[in-house]
């Protein structure tokens, strides 16, 4: 054998394409509609719909979903930090229809991001303990203090650039 037929050929380099963007659900075609401007993220593991709404429209498009789509119960907020943003993570139920929801609300670049709690009042804690593990700031928040870590907390401990060996771990010495 040759040397160049011992040589193995280089691999054919792979055109990686991005995925098609998931096609837009009926409620993301609804906020749409509404003049909302809307990101669809496809469906989560259970089939719920998941959209990204810009922060500035946020409360109106929460309005929208409560008053008009049914939406009457909000389950969850969370807060989410992925390095370059953080986000809060709306899961919604309406009760009539039996149907959930989730949107997702980038923090903006000084980490603020609307309160919700004056369409859903159920999300005071929620965005108190995102805030207080997070950092994120709700604007319009009746009671945006620390829920979970003592009020003389320094930081955010479930941010991604927190440190373990921060002294400030230490709850014996506190």
């Amino acid at each position: 054998m040759s040397e160049e037929q011992a040589k193995p050929a280089a691999p054919a380099a792979a055109a990686k394409e991005a995925p098609p963007p998931p096609p837009p659900g009926e409620l993301g075609k609804k906020l749409e509609a509404k003049g909302f401007k809307v990101e669809h993220l496809g469906p989560d593991a259970n089939g719920t719909e998941m959209v990204r709404l810009q922060a500035a429209d946020a409360l109106k498009a929460s309005e929208y979903l409560k008053n008009d789509c049914g939406f009457d119960l909000a389950v969850c907020c969370s807060g989410m930090d992925w390095k370059t943003h953080r986000e809060s993570v709306y899961h919604v139920y309406g009760t009539e229809n039996h149907q959930f929801f989730c949107f997702k609300v980038n923090a903006d670049a000084n980490e603020h991001a609307p309160s919700l709690t004056t369409v859903w009042p159920a999300l005071d804690w929620h965005e108190r303990e995102s805030y207080d593990l997070f950092g994120i700031q709700y604007d319009g928040h009746p009671k945006l203090e620390r829920i979970l870590m003592p009020s003389d907390w320094l930081g955010h401990p479930m941010r991604k650039d927190y440190k373990v060996t921060d002294p400030r771990l230490v709850w014996n010495e506190r």
